[in-house]
């Protein structure tokens, strides 16, 4: 089963840069978008006939401002994939933050991490999610599911996740509350798939600035990222970043399981 994570970074402006040829050519079982940033019903009515006709469509945009955040999931029909929209908290139901996804014993927790923002004016915000949400994975594992997390979380967790580690200490995506916040999610039994298989390996990034050539120079930060359940890791047969990948400052991920 092949999961797939992606911030889009406006759907309907992803479309005119080739996504659907795209989604035709990787094929995901499940995929996570973030950043929708509209209505499933303003997407191009052919365009959401042709998805729909292969999977089934969890679309979550914000309500709190038109145009912002939102995520969405996209599972094949035959997967019988049941989706719930957001976490039961208003404040990040209201922005499109987290659907949550089951199959079995089979939880897919996908969506739109908030960021710090400029000048940290929503770390609160951010740092109290990152507590809610754990809860809410500590409880499934407690159950007895398998869990996966993915999204844009909007951290880098480690110094070799992103370029330039020294430059960005008090910036967002990179404070010290940030990084012991993403902790949480791994103090529950989840593991970060991608670094655990490659360890010391520098340059594994998933967003780039517009700024500078940053892309073209590979000066990133890896911010998306799939977590699963230890029980899991015995089943990955490939965790990728596509970096070619273009359409969005974000680039996708994927996860795929025996």
């Amino acid at each position: 089963m092949r999961f797939y994570s992606w911030n889009v970074n406006g759907f309907r402006s992803i479309l005119k840069k080739g996504f659907m040829d795209w989604l035709e050519e990787a094929e995901p079982d499940v995929i996570s978008l973030q950043e929708i940033r509209c209505e499933w019903e303003e997407v191009d009515l052919a365009v959401r006939r042709q998805i729909e006709s292969a999977y089934e469509v969890c679309w979550f945009p914000a309500t709190s401002k038109r145009g912002y955040a939102g995520s969405a999931t996209l599972s094949k029909k035959d997967l019988n994939f049941c989706h719930v929209k957001g976490m039961g908290i208003e404040g990040y139901d209201a922005e499109g933050r987290m659907i949550v996804s089951r199959k079995d014993k089979l939880v897919f927790l996908a969506g739109y991490f908030p960021n710090a923002s400029q000048g940290l004016v929503r770390l609160p915000f951010k740092r109290q999610f990152a507590k809610d949400l754990a809860g809410i994975v500590g409880k499934h594992q407690a159950a007895g599911d398998q869990v996966i997390l993915t999204g844009d979380m909007n951290v880098a967790p480690e110094e070799i996740d992103l370029a330039r580690p020294k430059d960005n200490t008090k910036n967002p995506g990179f404070t010290p509350e940030e990084r012991e916040d993403f902790k949480l999610y791994l103090d529950t039994g989840l593991a970060d798939v991608l670094r655990e298989r490659n360890p010391d390996v520098p340059g594994l990034y998933t967003w780039w600035t517009a700024r500078g050539g940053a892309r073209e120079r590979n000066v990133g930060w890896r911010i998306d990222l799939f977590l699963a359940s230890r029980p899991l890791m015995n089943r990955v047969k490939d965790a990728r970043i596509y970096a070619e990948v273009l359409g969005s400052d974000h680039c996708p991920i994927s996860l795929e399981l025996l």
